[in-house]
């Protein structure tokens, strides 16, 4: 059972924005309950363009980091670009190595092998900067804890430039030549969430010194951003938005052939296309081995290898799937085995054979599926290798930090965590991090909330009102679709079930009739019945030969009561705009 929670804004903020911008109340409202509450700011996240993006200048130590890398340039020195193993890792290694190459550079990259290295920058890449006659090392997504790494690399005559976008684990940064991180305590960037391609294109910024000459890679900046899932506010909003103009129109020959392996050919590609489509299937090559494949993709100019790898790599996603819901199928056996509810508030689970590359998504699967912060560890190789993901209230760092004693080492964020951890200390982990969860969270914490930006009658929605709500696009992580909510609802016909858990029908309020889907919602049906229902959804146009229609994706349905329209009166503030 999930919490409904309907949004409530402030009523003259909300006037007050609908007034100033011309926009409709139930627009106003959505802005006001995300936060954004004045004409300037509403204004800026509707129609930000890339003039509205904060000077480079601004990061800390990104004028040390440009002067150091033009210094290797004018001196012909080898330089290696660092990156990390997924999707933002790789945009942002592509981003810096096409472009630094563009104005003479002698560039290489390095991004570690997931199961062999593991994730940040490593002793290991030595030998090969070394044979490249390496002097300079930038890191992109990646470095910002490496302190005796880098280290290590100064004492070996390597200087280091690190870009990231992760919060520092210590208050003593490592001693590069410079650390651009808008993260840093010290840094007066005002936007905190970039992502590590976000970061690697200000400092291409920075080095060529004309902003527009780098707007080519905005679609690298796209990819990296939404596969990420970092906030789809402030600038995020703003590169994601110009760069899903650069992605459906893009030149790169690699990037091209994935869209048309994926099925996606000669649709525009939304923030969705990306984090279910094109992401995963970039994020498979360092999943299951080495991300050099999915390098060479987004690198190459040659047609015909750029066929090849796109098909490779659609052929390894499947596989990826395959495997995922293998491990998936046996986390749930040992979930009935291994867990019990009452006294788990953290899931913890962990097996020999599971494939350490794909344990961070097995372990997003389980959080929704219980609704408990969840982290899948696998012991194949020793220490073993965990990945976790955590739900609204539970902060996942925080609670892993307070098991460090048990860690051979550990990173992330509130919502999703990597640690490495011996065999014969997991059973203490798991019963040391459910104490700390039990004094974090309470018992109506592990039921998940139904966000509903706002309660409306059914036949507000129309084909302008989804036009006008599609202004908040791109959607993704701390801006949703919009979902709404409306009462005393009934199926015009019989629903027919399809898949495992899902069903299609025609829902109605007796005047307005749509097309409604349900993922994951079938088994309510039999509770529903010929029963009218209150229904939470996100109503989208879709184009079929031509024909453009509304439907609605169902979110979550049950009963209505008898008065249960306590709400009516703020329902009707929301009228169709004239």
């Amino acid at each position: 059972m999930k919490r409904w929670k309907v949004q409530e804004a402030d009523v003259e903020l909300r006037k007050n924005l609908s007034k100033n911008l011309g926009i409709s109340d139930i627009l106003s409202h959505i802005l006001v309950n995300r936060n954004i509450t004045t004409p300037q700011a509403s204004h800026t996240f509707l129609y930000g363009t890339l003039a509205d993006l904060t000077p480079w200048q601004l990061l800390a130590d990104i004028q040390k980091a440009a002067l150091r890398i033009r210094k290797a340039i004018s001196n012909g020195e080898k330089i290696l670009v660092y990156g990390d193993y997924d999707v933002d890792g790789i945009s942002a290694c592509v981003l810096l190595q096409d472009s630094l190459s563009k104005i003479g550079g002698e560039i290489s990259y390095y991004i570690p092998n997931r199961i062999d290295e593991g994730y940040g920058l490593n002793k290991s890449v030595f030998p090969v900067a070394k044979k490249k006659n390496v002097s300079l090392i930038i890191t992109v997504d990646c470095g910002i804890s490496a302190f005796e790494e880098v280290k290590f690399f100064n004492k070996n005559g390597i200087d280091v430039v690190i870009t990231d976008h992760h919060k520092p684990k210590a208050s003593i940064l490592p001693p590069a030549v410079a650390i651009v991180c808008p993260q840093r305590a010290d840094c007066r960037y005002p936007f905190k969430e970039l992502s590590g391609v976000g970061v690697a294109f200000k400092l291409a910024q920075a080095v060529y010194g004309k902003d527009e000459d780098l707007f080519e890679y905005l679609d690298l900046v796209a990819l990296g951003t939404v596969a990420d899932v970092v906030p789809l506010v402030g600038e995020n909003r703003i590169l994601v938005k110009e760069g899903l103009k650069k992605i459906s129109t893009t030149d790169k020959k690699g990037l091209r052939a994935l869209i048309n392996v994926s099925g996606l050919k000669r649709k525009n590609i939304s923030a969705k296309n990306i984090g279910y489509v094109l992401g995963p299937r970039i994020n498979v090559a360092g999943r299951l081995g080495s991300a050099d494949l999915a390098v060479r993709l987004l690198m190459t100019d040659d047609e015909e290898e750029a066929r090849n790898i796109a098909g490779e790599l659609h052929r390894n996603n499947r596989q990826r799937q395959m495997l995922q819901e293998k491990i998936f199928n046996e986390a749930l056996a040992k979930i009935d085995r291994e867990i019990n509810f009452k006294e788990h508030r953290v899931i913890v689970l962990e097996d020999e054979s599971w494939h350490s590359g794909v344990i961070g998504i097995v372990a997003s699967k389980i959080t929704r599926e219980f609704y408990r912060p969840t982290i899948i560890i696998s012991t194949k190789d020793s220490p073993g290798k965990g990945s976790g993901r955590s739900i609204e209230n539970f902060h996942l760092f925080d609670a892993i930090s307070a098991c460090r004693h048990l860690l051979l080492d550990y990173g992330g964020h509130k919502g999703a965590c990597g640690i490495s951890i011996l065999k014969d200390k997991i059973k203490i982990f798991g019963d040391f991090i459910n104490k700390v969860a039990h004094k974090v969270l309470k018992p109506e914490d592990l039921l998940p909330i139904l966000e509903i930006d706002a309660e409306i009658p059914f036949s507000l929605v129309e084909t302008d009102f989804i036009k006008e709500i599609n202004q908040l696009a791109p959607f993704g992580c701390k801006n949703p679709q919009p979902v709404f909510l409306s009462r005393e609802l009934f199926f015009k016909n019989k629903p027919v079930r399809f898949g495992k858990n899902n069903f299609k029908s025609w829902v109605t309020d007796g005047r307005v009739v749509c097309e409604a889907m349900g993922f994951g919602t079938a088994s309510v049906l039999d509770i529903i019945g010929d029963r009218k229902f209150d229904m939470v959804y996100y109503p989208y146009l879709n184009q079929w030969d031509g024909i453009e229609t509304i439907r609605f994706s169902l979110k979550d349905i049950r009963p209505s009561q008898q008065n249960n329209l306590a709400a009516l009166s703020d329902v009707q503030h929301f009228t169709k705009k004239t």
